[in-house]
């Protein structure tokens, strides 16, 4: 598995705390039910969105996927869909996407 130090640009960051590390966490293998497509991946939450409920994610096998967390309080009616998610792919891609979104955003000049 590769090791990136990413430079985080707004509205991305990496996760803060180690308490708010093992909380995404937990959140990501809460909503990731066994009819989910990411199930036995090995999705490790890495970084989130300031502004929504998205999450960077790497997979065991070194992909970097978007997961938008639901935060529902009981089991989704479509668990092999929600959480919503897609595939970056590599860390550059999900580079370049999140220069993309610093400029959606505004951050970037």
């Amino acid at each position: 598995m590769e090791n990136l130090a990413i430079v985080w640009q707004k509205p991305w960051r990496a996760i803060q705390t180690a308490d708010s590390t093992r909380a995404i966490q937990r959140r990501l293998e809460h909503e990731i039910t066994h009819a989910h497509p990411l199930t036995g991946k090995g999705a490790t939450a890495i970084g989130q969105r300031i502004d929504n409920d998205d999450v960077l994610a790497r997979l065991s096998d070194g992909t970097y996927v978007n997961i938008h967390l639901v935060w529902g309080s009981g089991p989704e009616p479509f668990p092999d869909k929600y959480p919503d998610w897609f595939v970056y792919g590599t860390a550059d891609a999900f580079i370049k996407a999140m220069h993309e979104d610093a400029e959606e955003y505004g951050s970037v000049a």
